[in-house]
């Protein structure tokens, strides 16, 4: 039964309310009835690095889309994962942006919202999770290479696209009793694949580890450089999110290891708000992308190059591995 609550544990806040999640106002902003433009949207992201950076850099965000739809629009970060599908379903978020693959998943099925736009990065709607560690001389079987400033072994160095994954998947034995640091149980490539991996390994991802859960992509990689933790996931690469504060961090935590591909993260529309308005708002998202400070915006938020349609089927893969790893934390 351990096993299942954990899997389950990034649902939980489904059954709190939105403002014990860190949700938001406790008004429900969409008006379904008569099909009424809202007097306001809110702009609800998911807070995959820190809570205050986010907050503040969604502001300008939020401005934008202001300007363009002619409704105010007030941004909110929740407190972690699960927060954003509470505020999704209760009503208390209209457009929710930053949803990781299975947060998407979780929009549409639980909190009956329109998947909209999906992001791309360096040409690519996939990612990767990255395995990474302070301890090369464990877990590399080749010696790091550095490539831009930043350590890579075992292979890794090679890749030129996610596509490429997953590679070293075998060394992923090797973090048998070892501390790792995961993101967050809502996260896709920060819990629910590297779990995948660790039991495909015959490593059990609580029994046989010591799991320790950052809040964050950019906070799991400084447990790592910091010695918090001897291993570390998070999407590839999210030593860039840190390098400001941290300059040392590409020399001193060095990945080793990513896993299959991944379909990128999206933004997802209430599904209760007026069609019309649910297609001015992508229509909106997308001019904001097409202009130079829109996309700079979008690069400082989640660091997104452009943001493409999105079908429901293209996240079959994350349902696929949903029910596997339930499957498997069962046994």
């Amino acid at each position: 039964m351990m096993r299942k609550r954990l899997l389950l544990a990034s649902m939980t806040c489904l059954a709190l309310t939105a403002t014990a999640c860190g949700g938001g106002n406790g008004e429900d902003t969409a008006d379904s009835a008569d099909g009424d433009r809202p007097d306001t949207l809110v702009l609800t992201l998911t807070p995959s690095a820190e809570q205050g950076e986010l907050i503040e850099s969604a502001q300008p965000l939020a401005d934008m889309l202001e300007e363009r739809l002619g409704i105010e629009v007030e941004p909110n970060v929740p407190t972690d994962y699960a927060g954003v599908i509470v505020a999704l379903e209760s009503g208390q978020a209209d457009i929710a942006g930053g949803l990781g693959p299975r947060q998407m998943v979780q929009a549409e099925e639980q909190a009956g919202a329109d998947l909209a736009l999906q992001s791309e990065r360096y040409g690519s709607t996939i990612y990767v999770t990255q395995w990474f560690t302070n301890d090369p001389d464990t877990y590399c079987e080749t010696d790091p290479v550095d490539v831009d400033g930043y350590l890579f072994c075992n292979g890794v160095e090679e890749a030129t696209d996610p596509s490429e994954g997953p590679i070293a998947a075998d060394t992923v034995e090797k973090v048998a009793g070892a501390k790792v640091a995961f993101v967050d149980f809502g996260s896709t490539s920060g819990y629910a694949v590297p779990s995948l991996q660790l039991l495909n390994a015959g490593v059990d991802p609580e029994e046989d580890i010591e799991p320790i859960f950052a809040g964050g992509h950019d906070n799991s990689v400084l447990a790592v450089l910091e010695g918090d933790a001897d291993v570390g996931v998070s999407y590839q690469d999210a030593r860039q999110d840190v390098a400001d504060q941290a300059p040392e961090v590409g020399q001193e935590v060095v990945v080793f290891g990513w896993s299959e591909p991944i379909p990128n993260d999206g933004f997802a529309l209430n599904g209760n708000l007026p069609e019309d308005l649910k297609q001015e708002i992508n229509d909106a998202l997308l001019d904001i992308m097409s202009t130079e400070e829109g996309a700079a915006v979008m690069g400082e938020l989640y660091s997104i190059d452009d943001l493409l349609p999105i079908e429901s089927s293209d996240y079959d893969v994350i349902r696929e591995l949903e029910a596997e790893l339930g499957d498997r934390l069962e046994e």
